[in-house]
Parts: structure tokens; sequence; C-alpha cells
């Protein structure tokens, strides 16, 4: 089975546009994903200042969109599974922004830059994006081909510009998480939830 990435800019607008808060939440969540996160056993994670918005629980208005892109079937609106003995890498973060007009004007151009590359990104197979309202988070789940689709796009310049500015656009206690799997059923944001939380209880 062959997937392509054709067509990813051809996602539904809703797909991507939200408030403009927790818009802000989601993309610099996104590119915070640095080279040096690792796996699960080595991402970022930190305490954020409330114990219920953190990147472990679950929020309860969490509203995300439908998993698309190339590698969903349009067909049954679920992930295809992986190529036979072969594995999808899948990449999750989450972040709340810090408050101020400043903060807004900044992400603009960031996210502009990274909607961009996305649309065009080889081995993009599928993206889920959403936020919480009342935590002002953002959270993304994404799947690529392999990881080394996924750190193509960590070292893009869209991506790194990301990198640079998520101290500055997201609070402390974003979290930045990957790992490999065959199985699409457990390919969820229920699941990135539970990796987050086994990682902060990891943390020293």
């Amino acid at each position: 089975m062959i997937m392509t990435t054709c067509g990813f800019d051809q996602m539904p607008s809703a797909t991507i546009e939200r408030s403009s808060r927790v818009l802000a939440a989601v993309i610099a969540a996104l590119g915070a994903m640095t080279a040096g996160c690792g796996s699960d056993s080595g991402a970022k994670a930190a305490d954020a200042p409330l114990p219920e918005c953190t990147g472990g629980v679950l929020e309860a208005d969490l509203e995300m969109d439908t998993l698309s892109g190339p590698g969903v079937d349009p067909a049954t609106g679920k992930l295809r599974p992986p190529p036979e003995g072969s594995s999808y890498a899948v990449s999750a973060t989450y972040g709340v922004t810090r408050p101020g007009d400043a903060v807004m004007e900044r992400y603009v151009p960031i996210f502009e830059a990274i909607h961009a590359q996305l649309a065009s990104q080889p081995g993009l197979l599928a993206i889920q994006l959403g936020g919480s309202p009342s935590c002002g988070s953002g959270r993304t789940l994404a799947v690529w081909a392999s990881t080394e689709a996924m750190y193509e796009f960590v070292m893009s310049p869209a991506h790194l510009a990301g990198v640079d500015a998520a101290d500055e656009l997201l609070e402390p206690g974003y979290v930045v998480t990957h790992w490999e799997t065959a199985e699409i059923e457990g390919i969820t944001v229920e699941d990135s939830v539970r990796r987050i939380k086994a990682l902060a209880a990891a943390a020293p």
C-alpha cells in the first residue's frame, strides 16, 4: 500500500481555524517540537501553573478536530494502517499561550509559515488540532510516515522559527513527545494525554 502527501493542502480550513488564543497555543506548541525532544522517555515536560490545566489531564472542554490528511481513508474517516512490517511516527504537543497582544502579534507570521509548511510537508499523513477555551491550551496530534519524515519537518526553517519563539509564546509546562506504533487504533488524543501524564510522573 502506498500513501502520498498530495492533497494535504486541501484540508478543510475548519481544521486549522479556531479562536485566536487557542490557535496560538496549538501552533506554538507544534513549533516547539524540537529535534532534541526524543521519545516518550526524553520529551520535555515541566509543571504547569494550574494542576487542572496540564498536558497530562484531558481538559473537560477540549475540542479536537477530526484527524485529517492524505493518510486518512475518506470513506471511513479512519487512518489507513501502515505498510506491513512498518510503523508510523506519532508526535503530540501541548501548550498554553502567554497572555498579551504582543504574543498574538508575534505568533501570526509563525502560524502562517508553519501552516504553509504543513500543507506540503512530505511524510505528514494526518494531523489533528484542538484546544481548550477554559485553559487557553492547544494540543496537536500528528502522524508521520516515519521518524525521518518527522525530523525533516523539525529541521525546516518554519519549524525552527517556532522553536526559537516557544519560550516567548508559551507558558512553562509545554510538552512535546513522539513515539512509534503500528497500532492505528491507539493513535488518539486520549493516548497522547496518557503518555504525557506518564512523562510527568517519571520526571525527577
